[in-house]
C-alpha cells in the first residue's frame, strides 16, 4: 500500500472516531446533540416518551450533552440530576437548553425547582425501578433523594 494511502486511511479513521465520540455514549457526555429542529408539542404523553433523552447545556465553550432519564407529569417534563454534575451546573448557569427526543431536537428552558415536589421523585423512581433495579437500589432513601437531587422542569422557550 502506498504511503499516502496509509495517511489518508489513518486520517479517515481519526475523523470517524472523533465524530463518534462527539455524541454522548452511555454515562459519558459528548458535545453533539443532533436531531431535527422541531417545536415542542403542546401535550407531552408519558407513553410516547422514551426512557432516555439527550439534553444539551451551553454554559461552557462547547455544548455539554448527556443522556438522561425523563419523567412526565401533568403534561410537563422533568429531569433529575446530581447537584454537582456538570450538566446541572450548566443548566443552572444558563437555563436555555436543547432536548432531543427521538429524532427531534427542541429548544427548551430548564427551570430548577427548589425544593422539588416529593411526588415527582416518587414518579421518577417508579418509572425506572423495573428497567434499572440496580441503579434505583443505589439511590439514597426518598427523603434524602428528594432533598439532595436537582430537579428541573423543561418548558418551551
Amino acid at each position: 500500500m502506498p504511503r499516502w494511502m496509509t495517511y489518508v486511511l489513518t486520517l479517515l479513521a481519526v475523523v470517524v472516531l472523533g465524530v463518534a465520540l462527539a455524541a454522548p455514549i452511555g454515562p459519558m457526555p459528548g458535545f453533539r446533540l443532533g436531531g431535527n429542529d422541531a417545536t415542542p408539542p403542546d401535550q407531552w404523553s408519558a407513553a410516547a416518551l422514551p426512557e432516555e433523552i439527550r439534553l444539551a447545556t451551553f454554559a461552557g465553550m462547547l455544548p455539554h450533552v448527556v443522556i438522561i432519564w425523563v419523567v412526565e407529569s401533568d403534561n410537563r417534563l422533568y429531569v433529575i440530576g446530581s447537584p454537582d454534575s456538570t450538566w446541572v451546573e450548566g443548566a443552572t448557569l444558563s437555563p436555555d437548553v436543547r432536548v432531543r427526543i427521538g429524532d427531534n431536537a427542541y429548544d427548551m428552558r430548564a427551570t430548577r425547582l427548589n425544593p422539588g415536589p416529593r411526588y415527582l421523585f416518587e414518579k421518577y423512581i417508579n418509572r425506572y425501578k423495573d428497567s434499572y433495579p440496580d441503579i434505583i437500589a443505589g439511590f439514597p432513601p426518598m427523603d434524602e433523594f428528594s432533598q439532595g437531587a436537582a430537579l428541573f422542569e423543561l418548558t418551551r422557550r
